[in-house]
This record gives structure tokens, C-alpha cells and sequence, in this order.
């Protein structure tokens, strides 16, 4: 089992990087919240790892904390969520995010994910839950908008799913600003991807 890797990035997009390791690539599954982390080419990075081995197929999956770790296995357990589903999970809703959504039910935020339907999402809900009784939670407050920053919101929200301050405030800076809070932030999304 490869827990932890500590090598130089050589390669990152939004999904997967490349960490040389003395001479070794290793290609890194990652989500959103840690590829938003990770150091720029060139510059050493230590990531948590966890190795699914398949029949066909071995596929590294890096975490930028033991606790993003610890919550990707957890969705991992959950029937019918695959490395793809939980990636998705983590990368919409980020480590606190989920936790409020299981703490109160709201599955309904679970399904923003891109591949998990209502069922899943459902299923999520159900089983963390359970699992996550004794788990201590970071009861997330209601965004509060500033009348003299029409984009805080956005940012409040893109630092919630992992994303720097920096990051956030130039994706707000990329957005409409008509809509709804949601469809703005993926709106930032969209740019942060494309930076």
C-alpha cells in the first residue's frame, strides 16, 4: 500500500498530477481541493495516498490532508459511489460542506455533484450519518452577503469547497452579476478551470 508520497510535481490539472518520486512518475488522481493546493511545477509536494487496486487497473488517489483522506474512504464505502463519485462529492461540496449536508439531511445538496442522482445521494446521506454519529462537525454558518462587495458571497463559497482567498476573489471577479448565488459559483468554477 502507498500511503504517502513526498516528490516534485512535474505535471497538474484540475483532476490529476504528476509527482516525480527519484526518477519515478507517479500519475495522482486528486480532487478539486487538493489540486487547487497543490505547488506549481517544479516544487516539492507531500500528499496523503491511497492505492485502489483493481483487477485491470491500479489507480493512485492523492489528498492534500489526512482528513480529505479519511472522507474520500468513507464515500468510498458507500455502495454504488466509485473513485469518480466520491472525487466528484468532495470536489462540489468540499470536507465541510458534506459534513453539514449529512449533519442535516440535505441530500438534495449531495446531488449537485456531476454522476450522483438522487438515489445516491440519498445513499450517501443515509450511511454517513450513521458512520459519521461520533464524528466532530464544523456546523457551517449562513452566508451572509455585504452590501459593499456584491462577490463576497462567491468567494465565502469557493473558500468553503477549498479554494484560496486569492483563488476566490479572482473567480468573482469573473462572473455575471446576475443570478442566483449557485449558478454564480459555478460560474466561478468554470473560470477557475479554464485559469
Amino acid at each position: 500500500m502507498i500511503s504517502e508520497i513526498t516528490g516534485i510535481v512535474v505535471h497538474k490539472d484540475q483532476d490529476t498530477c504528476v509527482v516525480n518520486v527519484h526518477g519515478i512518475g507517479f500519475l495522482v488522481e486528486t480532487s478539486r481541493i487538493t489540486s487547487s493546493q497543490l505547488p506549481a511545477c517544479g516544487h516539492e509536494v507531500h500528499l496523503y495516498t491511497h492505492l485502489v487496486v483493481r483487477e485491470d487497473n491500479w489507480r493512485l488517489v492523492g489528498f492534500i490532508s489526512p482528513k480529505e483522506r479519511e472522507t474520500f474512504l468513507d464515500l468510498l464505502s458507500v455502495g454504488g459511489l466509485g473513485i469518480k463519485g466520491a472525487l466528484s462529492v468532495l470536489s462540489v461540496l468540499g470536507i465541510d460542506g458534506l459534513e453539514n449536508a449529512i449533519v442535516q439531511g440535505d441530500w438534495q445538496r449531495i446531488k449537485e455533484a456531476p454522476g450522483v442522482g438522487a438515489k445516491l445521494a440519498q445513499r450517501i446521506q443515509l450511511e454517513l450519518s450513521g458512520k459519521w454519529q461520533n464524528r466532530p462537525v464544523k456546523v457551517a454558518t449562513p452566508l451572509k452577503p455585504s452590501a459593499d462587495e456584491p462577490g463576497d458571497e462567491i468567494v465565502q463559497g469557493l473558500m468553503a469547497l477549498g479554494y484560496s482567498r486569492e483563488e476566490a476573489q479572482y473567480a468573482a471577479q469573473q462572473v455575471d452579476s446576475q443570478g442566483d448565488v449557485a449558478t454564480r459559483i459555478r460560474q466561478a468554477l468554470r473560470a477557475l478551470d479554464r485559469r
